[in-house]
């Protein structure tokens, strides 16, 4: 059966809060159990606050919807969502700092590429509040990704020598410009290379 336009979006935005929602709950877990990483719980406690204005923003768009009960409609779609990606954000494991924050960018990047999915079927449908709440979803994450990628490489060189490992803590900045000039260098040609490609090509 085919499903109308408002199924289509409300699909999309109940896997959004299924995510996270389970997000939440896991970093909220992290500020607890990496206290002793007080740098590194400013930054989660920051995204943190982020994921729970998300949440509200998703449930009282899915209740103006109408888009049933949000918490069943949520819970079955976060057997969904949650299911395939569950070996990738498994945010509660105890493996050490590095890996913890790993897992989080894990998170956020699928929740960044999930709100360009909504963000895209808000646009291909018309419906501009979607469009924007999606767009705005999009942005705090691209900012919170980039932010834990110049996080990490001081929580690896850290974790390391707490292993007793001689680890240099010299090499941060160089790693921090590599990042940020493989990002600059990739973003600024693929949008170019694919400026000629249709939804009908993908579709052939």
């Amino acid at each position: 059966m085919t499903r109308d336009k408002n199924e289509a979006i409300n699909s999309y935005i109940t896997d959004m809060l299924a995510l996270e929602d389970h997000i939440e709950k896991a970093i909220r877990g992290q500020l607890e159990d990496l206290k002793d990483y007080p740098g590194v719980v400013t930054e989660l406690r920051q995204i943190h606050r982020t994921v729970e204005h998300h949440i509200s923003d998703l449930r009282a768009l899915s209740e103006r919807r109408g888009a049933g009960g949000v918490k069943e409609v949520v819970k079955r779609a976060g057997s969904a969502v949650l299911g395939a990606a569950a070996g990738a954000i498994d945010l509660v494991r105890t493996e050490g700092l590095p890996k913890n924050l790993r897992d989080d960018y894990t998170a956020l990047s699928l929740a960044s590429i999930g709100y360009v999915m909504l963000h895209t079927t808000g646009l291909a449908l018309d419906d501009g509040e979607v469009a924007e709440l999606a767009q705005q979803g999009f942005s705090d994450y691209a900012g919170a990704v980039s932010r834990l990628q110049a996080t990490i490489p001081a929580a690896v060189v850290a974790f390391l020598n707490q292993d007793g490992l001689p680890a240099r803590e010299d090499v941060v900045p160089q790693i921090r410009r590599t990042i940020e000039e493989v990002w600059q260098t990739q973003s600024s040609g693929v949008f170019r290379t694919q400026e000629t490609v249709s939804s009908r090509d993908i579709q052939r």
